[in-house]
């Protein structure tokens, strides 16, 4: 599949078991990093929270990283 859209606004997302939670504007995909989640693309600083409790947040780099709750 082509995604035509290289310019879309992106945005810091928390994204849970079945729903994807707006934060805050996060960029524009053009020109700002982000990681790719379920086909849709996340500004840095967007979590994944896991089933078990556990966290991943999108870096600088376009990777998922996991993190330690504190």
């Amino acid at each position: 599949m082509q995604n035509r859209k290289k310019n879309d606004n992106i945005s810091v997302d928390i994204i849970g078991e079945n729903e994807i939670k707006f934060e805050r504007p996060g960029g524009n995909a053009g020109k700002d990093p982000f990681c790719v989640y379920d086909h849709k693309r996340h500004a840095v600083g967007s979590k994944i929270i896991n089933d078990d409790g556990t966290e991943s947040i999108c870096t600088a780099d376009g990777t998922w990283k996991n993190s330690k709750n504190t």
